[in-house]
């Protein structure tokens, strides 16, 4: 065999608290220890959103805040906190990347856009101590092989790859899709309030049961649209994250109206946008969307493999939550350059809850699943510094 292609989509590491939704860090260490001393080149692809920048707080001492102006030093802090919490992940890691055959691949998505961050990059590759080997591309295309995390093919979440930074009073401060802004100063409290639903899919069917979140989700998202169109950029007119797109109202409105914040089907838009390309390659990966996809074509294939975080698929008749899985695509490399993959399966051994009772005590059942899994939680977290 020439070679061995992993990858992975959407783990989502953060700090350890609510806003954290990564608590199997035993079954990816697990993982990637079974990728170490293979006789063949490992490229170990961790497909966006692996750190949760976006949803991470800045915590300074005894306070955490959630800022929507992005430096390089909150990235960088935020990136210690996410260290702190999951530190046995990065050790892993290193250890996998100790032989030079094996590469890592941090592919940036719309959760980790801080990746752009030269000064974080770096930090990575310390922590890791691999600083050959290791990238930080928005795509992997080898071996009729491409991988890309899939936001830019969802309208409210794409970003603009060739300004992935702005300047505000003297400082380069990231360049966030708008709707990123909108989960900084609005989801995020609605996240800390309800943690655990956002872990249910599919969303529908979520809302359909406990029809007070999607109106708190969607009178917060209209009156955050309409403030960003009339009322920010007069309040705050020198400050570039309060600018909203003028195409960004009529989607916004669209989706209030049918209630739908889901994401976009990024695999049929990808199609549409690439279709005189599909060729060019036998395998297109994507993440992004929580979800399992596979489609086949004469000549080629699209995959989506799920995420890592903690997540839960409702029965639609019961109500029961069922644990999703752990998924990864497997693609093995031949000699003459051909390639046989196939989607892997890790199962997890977790207990099935109720949808009633999780939303009786949202936080009681986060802390079991972190039980379950044998994950350190810091749910008792810093006091919210609403000043900031």
């Amino acid at each position: 065999m020439r070679k061995e292609i992993i990858v992975l989509s959407d783990i989502e590491l953060g700090a350890g608290n609510l806003t954290d939704d990564f608590i199997s860090d035993k079954t990816l260490i697990k993982f990637i220890k079974s990728l170490i001393g293979r006789d063949h080149p490992v490229d170990l692809i961790l497909n966006g959103d692996i750190i949760d920048f976006l949803k991470c707080p800045l915590i300074e001492g005894d306070k955490y805040s959630y800022p929507r102006h992005i430096s390089e030093d909150i990235s960088l802090a935020k990136l210690r906190s996410v260290y702190e919490a999951h530190s046995l992940v990065f050790d892993v890691l290193k250890d996998f990347g100790k032989s030079e055959k094996n590469k890592i691949y941090f592919i940036i998505g719309n959760h980790d856009h801080d990746l752009y961050f030269k000064s974080v990059q770096k930090e990575i590759k310390r922590l890791i101590k691999k600083s050959k080997g290791i990238y930080f591309p928005l795509s992997y295309n080898q071996h009729s092989v491409w991988v890309e995390h899939g936001h830019q093919y969802d309208f409210l979440n794409k970003t603009n790859k060739k300004k992935p930074f702005v300047w505000y009073l003297g400082k380069q401060i990231l360049n966030y899709p708008w709707v990123s802004f909108g989960v900084i100063s609005r989801a995020l409290i609605m996240k800390e309030e309800h943690p655990f639903m956002e872990r249910i899919k599919p969303y529908p069917l979520v809302f359909k049961h406990y029809k007070i979140v999607i109106r708190k989700i969607s009178s917060g998202a209209l009156e955050y649209a309409l403030k960003s169109f009339l009322y920010y950029p007069l309040r705050f007119f020198r400050d570039p994250t309060y600018r909203m797109p003028l195409d960004f109202l009529q989607e916004f409105y669209r989706r209030y109206r049918m209630g739908n914040w889901d994401i976009e089907d990024i695999a049929d838009n990808f199609k549409r946008k690439k279709q005189d390309a599909m060729r060019n390659n036998r395998l297109y990966v994507f993440g992004h969307t929580h979800e399992t996809l596979i489609e086949k074509k004469e000549g080629w294939a699209i995959v989506i493999p799920d995420t890592w975080r903690d997540e839960y698929t409702m029965d639609p008749i019961t109500t029961e939550l069922i644990p999703k899985t752990k998924k990864y695509i497997q693609v093995l490399v031949d000699h003459d350059d051909q390639i046989v993959w196939e989607l892997q399966e890790i199962k997890v051994n977790r207990e099935r809850i109720f949808f009633n009772d999780v939303m009786k005590d949202e936080i009681k059942y986060i802390k079991l699943a972190a039980e379950e899994e044998g994950f350190v939680s810091k749910i008792l977290s810093p006091k919210m510094n609403t000043n900031k």
